[in-house]
């Protein structure tokens, strides 16, 4: 089937409601009591919601921990885009040493929004913000995940120096960013809502944030 877009669905819905306002006024006389009147109202107005494409996402957000992310911002707040998408974790590739968006990123060529950069890591703007300050910190050396850190790199005074000055980074571009308060955040795994296995760190804030997140 071919998908209705936006307008098609506004005008069915409009169409929907305006029939069932017709069904509440003809059935009223029927009916004298306000609860009955009530619970009628309720019935018909369900009803016309049928006339809205089911298939349509925008119309099947289920739960608000499926309305995870916008595009270019969050609720539709940051970016100007109110499409929403859920955000869900990908399967680890079989091979962790792959190449990933990110390392494109590092490398320069895939462009980014750079906001700090050293020997150690690179620290830009996440495409598809979750709130108004929503910065990625990542190590240039490939660590597929958090979890896989020691049998990737081993647990060295050098690999903990690392994670430590990820983190010290991570808190550095907070304060800057957010100096009201901000969140870290590592996704690790599918379970763990993790899309690309090379580390990253959220760092998210300018905005007051609610708790517990994603759950």
């Amino acid at each position: 089937s071919i998908p209705a877009s936006p307008s098609l669905c506004n005008s069915m819905s409009l169409r929907g409601g305006a029939m069932a306002c017709m069904l509440v006024g003809m059935l009223r006389p029927f009916t004298s009591r306000p609860l009955t009147r009530l619970a009628m109202t309720s019935l018909v107005m369900r009803s016309a919601s049928a006339f809205a494409p089911a298939q349509q996402p925008w119309l099947q957000l289920k739960k608000p921990a499926e309305v995870a992310r916008c595009r270019g911002g969050g609720m539709g707040k940051f970016g100007g885009e109110t499409a929403l998408r859920a955000e869900t974790g990908a399967t680890p590739p079989a091979d962790l040493s792959g190449d990933t968006i990110f390392g494109k990123i590092i490398r320069g060529e895939i462009p980014s929004d750079k906001v700090y950069e050293d020997d150690l890591c690179l620290a830009f703007k996440d495409v598809a913000p979750t709130a108004p300050t929503h910065i990625l910190v990542i190590p240039k050396q490939r660590i597929s995940q958090l979890s896989k850190t020691k049998e990737e790199l081993g647990d060295s005074s050098s690999v903990k120096e690392l994670l430590g000055h990820i983190m010290l980074v991570a808190a550095d571009i907070g304060n800057k960013y957010s100096p009201n308060g901000f969140r870290t955040v590592i996704n690790d795994g599918k379970e763990g809502c993790q899309s690309v296995y090379h580390l990253h760190v959220h760092v998210i804030g300018s905005k007051q944030l609610s708790w517990p997140p994603g759950v």
